[in-house]
């Protein structure tokens, strides 16, 4: 599929942030945004999901496509999978009149000449990986197979590293990687110490919500 430079796309506000080739779970139970899906299924088209967080709504967000209708109820709500394309910014947003808001939106692409620093990437996938051990975790095939097939690893780390909406968030406003890397890393230390003390967050780092399959 073509990236969008300078479109207009259907937006979903959430408490939630999906990466770039992530895939995550929706259930669509309001009637503006099942007749939003619904359109979008039809179209073979995409729409943008925008964090939410209090009563502020994310410029930054991710452009979205249905990659799976997992169940439709007989009251027209459906169980989904979407899957993160590419990240966009908000220009100027509308209501729409099915009640979902519309907005004007620009690509929002890394910086195209940073040279990602492999042993900084190491560094992270080292710390990941020591992370895992200290909470007796392990991550099935798929996800190692899908980070090895990722573009940008941070954000395949990020799926299971416990940070919070506002830290997912920032994250996927960073438009170089190896940034994204450190803030990972410096993530990842702060569990650590806070792992040391005693603190129960396995449950907290591994249930993102993200799916592997």
């Amino acid at each position: 599929m073509t990236k969008m430079k300078t479109s207009t796309i259907p937006l979903f506000p959430l408490p939630l942030v999906v990466f770039p080739e992530s895939k995550y779970p929706l259930h669509i139970f309001e009637e503006r945004y099942k007749r939003m899906i619904n359109r979008c299924i039809a179209g073979n088209e995409g729409f943008g999901i925008v964090a939410q967080i209090g009563t502020e709504l994310s410029k930054i967000g991710s452009y979205v496509k249905v990659i799976s209708i997992l169940k439709k109820y007989a009251n027209g709500e459906s169980d989904i999978v979407v899957q993160g394309l590419y990240r966009f910014v908000i220009q100027e947003y509308h209501t729409h009149p099915d009640g979902y808001f519309e907005a004007l939106v620009d690509n929002y692409n890394d910086i195209s000449d940073v040279i990602i620093k492999e042993s900084l990437l190491e560094d992270l996938r080292k710390k990941f990986q020591e992370i895992i051990n200290k909470v007796n975790f392990v991550l099935e095939d798929s996800y190692w197979k899908n980070y090895s097939r990722s573009l940008k690893k941070s954000f395949k780390i990020a799926e299971k590293s416990g940070l919070s909406l506002e830290q997912q968030q920032t994250l996927l406003s960073l438009r170089d990687e190896n940034k994204r890397i450190h803030f990972l890393i410096d993530h990842l230390k702060n569990l650590e110490k806070q792992i040391e003390k005693g603190i129960a967050l396995r449950e907290v780092i591994f249930g993102d919500g993200y799916i592997n399959n």
